[in-house]
């Protein structure tokens, strides 16, 4: 087998190396600055980290375009010519441009709307989960089933975000009809009072959420009790199974019979 030498001149390996250099400093720069952007606790929420990521995406494009071009100075490329040359910029467009101007563009509104922010649970047309990334070209959302779906920005045309709107959750308790009516009523104000301080949940349950009291008595010997609790429609599940396991917990306390 022929051997190829390839000569490789002082020069190239110089340039190389900065642009290597060159390029590594940028990342470090880039990781410094985004790192030095945060949001202090008393004004932490969704939307003050979605403006913080907005931030930290602005100060990576700045940094890469100056890292471009002080990388084409330094190989001495004069790129006045590239920007005036339409037929430069005719090709550019058609090796994809389009969809990647479409993605920014989609992105800046998404960053930019009060429509969503990170946190938020929304559905999309091809994933449907928790927003954890809005980027200037890419939406990250993490699924239910603990998938991570990367959609590009251009692809995102119709989102339904269901943590802005509130739930009305009615969860009805059954029991016996031979109970003390108002020990009952107990039992289930004090399970309320405890989702209200729950440490996971407590934020999400709204107010205006109450008992409602003696809902019906039915002929087999039971008796309805209702309770209604506004919270996030996303987790109004979550919601509901935890104030079922708080109010069999005061059942158990006050001797209250299920049926």
């Amino acid at each position: 087998m022929p051997n190829i030498d390839i000569p490789i001149s002082k020069e190239i390996v110089q340039s190389l190396f900065y642009i290597s250099l060159i390029i590594l400093v940028a990342v470090i720069v880039n990781n410094i600055l985004r790192s030095f952007i945060k949001i202090p606790k008393s004004l932490e929420s969704r939307r003050a980290r979605t403006y913080a990521e907005i931030a930290r995406n602005i100060v990576t494009i700045i940094i890469y375009v100056i890292t471009i071009y002080v990388i084409l100075v330094m190989l001495g490329i004069d790129i006045t010519p590239l920007l005036a040359s339409a037929g430069i910029i005719g090709v550019f467009v058609g090796i994809g441009a389009r969809s990647a101007i479409e993605d920014l563009i989609n992105g800046f509104f998404l960053l930019t709307q009060d429509s969503i922010a990170v946190g938020d649970y929304v559905k999309l047309d091809t994933a449907e989960g928790y927003i954890e990334k809005i980027s200037a070209r890419t939406l990250t959302v993490r699924g239910d089933d603990g998938a991570l779906y990367i959609i590009p920005n251009g692809q995102v045309k119709i989102v339904i975000n269901y943590s802005r709107h509130r739930a009305y959750q009615a969860v009805d308790l059954v029991v016996t009809s031979d109970q003390n009516i108002d020990t009952v009523l107990k039992a289930i104000k004090e399970a309320l009072i405890s989702l209200q301080k729950d440490s996971e949940i407590g934020d999400s349950i709204y107010s205006g959420s109450r008992v409602e009291g003696l809902e019906a008595f039915k002929a087999d010997g039971r008796m309805i009790l209702r309770a209604t609790i506004i919270t996030r429609l996303a987790i109004r599940a979550e919601v509901a199974s935890k104030f079922r396991y708080l109010a069999k917990k005061n059942f158990e306390k006050y001797k209250v019979a299920l049926v």
